[in-house]
């Protein structure tokens, strides 16, 4: 065995001292060092040129044309070199093309033979244009008539002005648009029109900070190509209508949070709707503010997906987001993978909430959520503040989840924000373990596998009471527990870990704890012949 051993070291030894000299990357095929070199500004690539004979060659395989006012200096040499990319790069067409710049002078000029026209011409894969804040102040949608997806991010005050309605520009071979930080300029037709009558093909949608008046008031699609929707901050938007059969995803993210048109000065908001018929629909994101009527003819009995809701325990039903929330979790309750901002709010907050209603009108909100058995995979970011009590109302979700096979947890109490906020933190005070209520106890979570705690400060008494109640529900399948402490309780992690072991020795006797890093806490389940042999011992 000993005579083995040295064999193999030297063998190895051998091996790593023939190894130390290789040249690795130029020993990859030509084809994938193109593809590696693509990643890199173009103005970098062009220095590979003086590695060997050998890299002048793979510009052939180069497969995107990227540029940057950071690697091509002020608008002349930028120009200058872009023309030249052009002139020498291998084929007709170019898979991608990336383009950054300040004003107007880095892509035209009255001496300029046209090199921005020729690249957008020429892309017959993605073309991305960013447009950092500058001089710009506006900037004519790329007629990139062969390409595939389309991605602008542009900075606040740049005017978008699309291809007029007269003589629109086909886009035949579109299926991605993403527009970020637009401003549609004021007598733009309505953008809807721009994608029926330009854009046949596209199969996903995004837009985000996206500001046009009466071009965005409304947005009316009809499409069997469409895949997947993302409205992020589209102001002034009040009308959705969309009929899309293959509609996969939809995501509105702060789209509805201020009244709009006249209606508002007069005192109330004007009608907003969201109308939403497409039967295959799977993913469902809504974040922040709803309108006033939300429809899907369809129904929802497809999706799996369902993020961004927002759940308050204490309040009124007919309130805020809650109503659409429940309306939501009813249509999808087959759902397997739900997010909620789970929200324990305190008197003073409920107090902001109810306004001048008396005190009585606060409800149990936590009675209106359905069952939702098809959960898999519950994510919940749990917001409480000051003496707020979370455990009796998330006992009650987690009634509602019987099938939950992964559970995650962010602690965000939004009372330590406030004590941040102005330098005050209280100090860890040792928490009483077994001080969990009767009527807070929570049945076992018989399909439980895995559960993870993010967040953790080590300081707030409700952190461990949601600690206390899943480790007395630790089921027999569990495999895994994480706790993870923000950096700022480094230093109580291992008192922490060592009152959990004293507390409960029973529910995780079949693994161990292991502290990874200075603030994540472990439990492993170990292997059963491992365990039972450790026992004989």
């Amino acid at each position: 065995m000993p005579k083995r051993k040295a064999d193999g070291a030297q063998k190895l030894a051998a091996a790593s001292a023939a190894d130390d000299g290789a040249d690795r990357l130029g020993s990859l095929p030509d084809d994938v060092l193109g593809r590696i070199l693509s990643f890199l500004p173009t103005a970098q690539v062009v220095l590979t040129y003086q590695l060997s004979r050998r890299w002048r060659r793979l510009w052939a395989h180069v497969l995107a044309l990227n540029l940057s006012v950071l690697d091509n200096g002020g608008p002349r040499r930028y120009r200058s070199f872009a023309r030249e990319a052009l002139a020498r790069f291998p084929t007709a067409g170019i898979p991608s093309v990336s383009l950054e710049f300040h004003s107007r002078a880095y892509i035209a000029e009255a001496s300029d033979n046209g090199w921005y026209g020729d690249a957008m011409e020429r892309a017959v894969g993605s073309v991305r244009i960013s447009v950092p804040p500058r001089g710009l102040s506006r900037l004519e949608f790329p007629r990139c008539t062969r390409a595939e997806a389309v991605t602008m991010r542009l900075s606040h005050g740049v005017n978008l002005e699309l291809p007029p309605a007269a003589s629109p520009v086909p886009f035949g071979r579109l299926t991605e648009l993403s527009l970020s930080r637009v401003l549609l300029p004021a007598g733009t037709p309505p953008f809807h029109e721009f994608l029926s009558s330009c854009c046949p093909r596209l199969k996903r949608l995004r837009l985000c900070c996206v500001r046009g008046g009466d071009a965005v008031r409304a947005l009316v699609l009809r499409s069997d190509a469409l895949e997947a929707l993302d409205l992020n901050n589209v102001d002034g938007l009040a009308r959705v209508d969309v009929v899309a059969a293959n509609l996969r995803s939809l995501s509105v993210r702060s789209c509805f949070r201020f009244p709009v048109g006249a209606g508002a000065g007069a005192g109330g908001d004007q009608e907003t709707e969201v109308v939403v018929s497409a039967p295959r629909i799977e993913s469902i994101c809504w974040y922040r503010s709803y309108p006033k009527r939300l429809d899907f003819p369809a129904g929802l009995t497809h999706v799996r997906r369902l993020t961004g809701l927002k759940l308050p325990t204490l309040g009124r039903s007919d309130q805020f987001d809650f109503p659409y929330t429940v309306q939501l979790l009813r249509a999808c309750s087959l759902t397997q993978y739900l997010h909620l901002d789970f929200i324990v709010p305190d008197e003073t907050t409920l107090r902001n909430w109810s306004g001048p209603e008396p005190e009585g009108s606060c409800e149990d909100l936590m009675a209106y959520v359905p069952q939702l058995p098809g959960v898999s995979v519950l994510s919940l970011k749990i917001r409480w503040g000051f003496y707020g009590s979370i455990g009796q109302s998330l006992v009650s979700l987690l009634s509602r989840v019987p099938s939950v096979k992964r559970l995650h947890i962010l602690s965000s109490p939004y009372c330590r924000t406030v004590l941040e906020s102005q330098d005050v933190l209280p100090p860890r005070v040792k928490y009483p373990w077994g001080f969990v209520r009767t009527h807070e106890k929570l049945s076992r979570l018989d399909c439980v596998r895995e559960i993870s705690i993010d967040g953790l400060k080590g300081m707030d008494e409700q952190e461990f009471r949601i600690i206390e109640l899943l480790l007395g529900a630790a089921p027999p399948l569990l495999e895994r527990m994480s706790l993870k402490f923000d950096d700022t309780a480094t230093l109580i992690v291992d008192d922490i870990a060592a009152e959990i072991q004293a507390h409960f020795p029973g529910p995780m006797a079949t693994g161990r704890w292991v502290r990874i890093r200075s603030t994540v806490l472990t439990w492993t389940k170990r292997n059963l012949k491992s365990f039972f042999r450790s026992k004989r011992k």
